[in-house]
Order: structure tokens, then sequence, then C-alpha cells
């Protein structure tokens, strides 16, 4: 009898053990997904995250600082509200005089507003007016520094800039374009509101469970088991507020008939491109994919800028439309 509470007392224990060790993957884990290691959150007094030009984590630290200052563009500084209420914060370059189609600009994680700075001067070309703006939780929009939430709350946010540009600036046809966080954010939006005219998503992950799965990317980085990607994907959607949301992969179809345009580099190290790949299986008509041989993440303008600018432009101009309706 002593023996067998020996072996009932050592079966729990060793249960308990490795309940205690999934908790801890989930949680630890989850804490990653929800603040990177380069997260900063900050309020409107301190200003967004001072840039540093040797900078070489993000392609976006490239010590931009505004489209005034940088690019010679005028912007006004602006402010719309979130689905919450919360207060998003960003600039709105204006195009050309008149102008009724216009660009959202939506950053990765952990970034903000600047991410998409080096890209104005393509659209503005265009005439196109642009508007970046921070997430709730990232940049200098509203928040509690409660981190990243892999496009939950950035889809919502994304969705409320699109009606912001319309409402408040008379867009009648605007695109939104995403990368990382943010292509996944603007799949997840145009998929729920109708309103959205055109999608272009750079290097957009398939859901959080497959990110998680699949972080590193290259072939040299080892994947996450796949028993502890679904432990850190359930505990990161928990603690986001995700539970029972769909993943951009469940959604992606619904866009059509509107315009997609899918874009992601071979050698990015944080989303690997099967997963545009599998977006583009998923989604249906009118959508396209390009490959940028050697893009890195969020890098592709960057690797290849007026091949970037031809069909991005392109894009829009078939199925946006001109900047301003003749």
């Amino acid at each position: 009898m002593r023996i067998r509470r020996w072996i009932y007392a050592a079966l729990l224990g060793t249960a308990a053990l490795g309940l205690a060790f999934v908790l801890a993957v989930g949680w630890l884990g989850s804490n990653q997904a929800l603040r990177p290691p380069w997260y900063q959150h900050r309020t409107p007094e301190q200003g967004l995250v001072p840039m540093d030009p040797a900078a070489d984590f993000f392609v976006w630290q490239g010590g931009y600082r505004d489209p005034r200052t940088d690019l010679g563009l005028d912007y006004e500084t602006v402010e719309l509200s979130a689905r919450d209420g919360s207060t998003l914060r960003g600039w709105y370059v204006p195009g050309e005089a008149g102008a009724t189609a216009g660009v959202v600009a939506v950053h990765g994680g952990g970034a903000d507003r600047r991410e998409f700075l080096r890209q104005v001067p393509v659209f503005h070309r265009a005439g196109y007016p642009v508007l970046l703006f921070d997430c709730r939780e990232q940049g200098i929009s509203d928040g509690a520094g409660r981190g990243i939430s892999l496009g939950i709350r950035e889809s919502e946010d994304a969705a409320a800039a699109v009606a912001w540009a319309k409402r408040s600036r008379g867009l009648e046809r605007v695109a939104l374009i995403g990368t990382s966080q943010g292509a996944a954010s603007a799949i997840l939006a145009a998929a729920a509101e109708p309103s959205i005219d055109v999608v272009i998503a750079e290097n957009s992950f398939t859901s959080i469970e497959d990110l998680v799965r699949d972080v590193g990317g290259l072939e040299d980085v080892r994947p996450t088991p796949g028993w502890a990607a679904r432990v850190v994907a359930a505990f990161a959607i928990w603690r986001m507020g995700g539970s029972g949301r769909p993943a951009p992969i469940d959604v992606v179809a619904a866009i059509a008939p509107r315009p997609l345009l899918l874009m992601h580099g071979t050698k990015d190290q944080a989303i690997p491109t099967a997963h545009s790949e599998r977006l583009r299986v998923a989604a249906r008509e009118p959508v396209e994919l390009w490959i940028v041989e050697g893009g890195e993440h969020s890098a592709l303008f960057n690797r290849a800028p007026e091949e970037w600018e031809r069909r991005v432009v392109g894009f829009l101009s078939r199925w946006l439309g001109p900047a301003k309706a003749h």
C-alpha cells in the first residue's frame, strides 16, 4: 500500500512539474510575443523613440524624424479615435490638390508611424495623400504599455484610420498598406470592413500559431516545436484578448472582389516567404504575389526601390485609380 502511494505521489509530482513547465513556456513565450526587445511605448510628452542612424536591428531605424525634416514634405499632426475610444496619433501628408484617393499605412509590431516614411515620396509622386499613424500601445498613441497584439487590436485601428481618412479628409477610395504585423492587420481589417478598397500586405503571417512556430525563418534557425508554438500562441492570443478571433489565413478570401497585393522577401528572417505563398493560395481573385529575391523583413523597398515603386504604384493605378478623379 505504501509503495502504491509513493507511485501515485511520484506520478502527481511529475504531472505537476510538467504542467508548470508548459505554463512557464506559455507565459515566458507570450511575454516575448507581446513585448519584443525593441518595443517601447511612450507618451506624447516624451515623443517618438529617438532614432539611431547606426541601428541595424530594424531597417526603419534610419534616423527618420518627420516628413518635413527628412523629405521636405508638408504634413499635419492628426488625432483620431480607435474603436475603444483611445486616441491614435499620426501624420497626414497631403497629396495632389483635390485628391479623392489615398493611402493609409500600418506599421509593424513595436514600430511606429515612421516605418513607411521612406516610401511616402513614392505615393506623393503619384499624387496620393498618406496617413501614417501609431497603433494603440505603440508609438505615442494611447495605451498602458500592454505590448503589441499581432493584429488583434491593430486591425481595428487600421479600419478606424481608413474611416477617418474618408470622413475627415473626403477621400472616396483608400488603399490600406501594411508590413509584418501591419500586413496581417490590413488583411484582417479589410476582411471585416468593406469600405477598405485596396489591400497591400508586405510579409504578412498566416496566423499567430504559424508565426510562433516558424519564427526565425531561415534554415539555420531552429523552428519552435509544434506543441510549444501552440502553447505560446494560445497564451499570447488569450493575453491579447483575441480568443475566438480569426487569423489572416482564415479570412483573406473575404477581401475579394477587392484587390490584394501580397509581397515578401526570400531572406525574411522573421516570417518565412511560405506565409505569403499560403495566403496567395487561400485568397480569391484579384490577387497578386510578388516575391523579392534577397528581400529582408520589412525591407523590400530597400532591396528594390524602383521595382517596388513600379509594382505598388502600378497596382494602385489599376485598382484604386488616379489620386484625383477626372
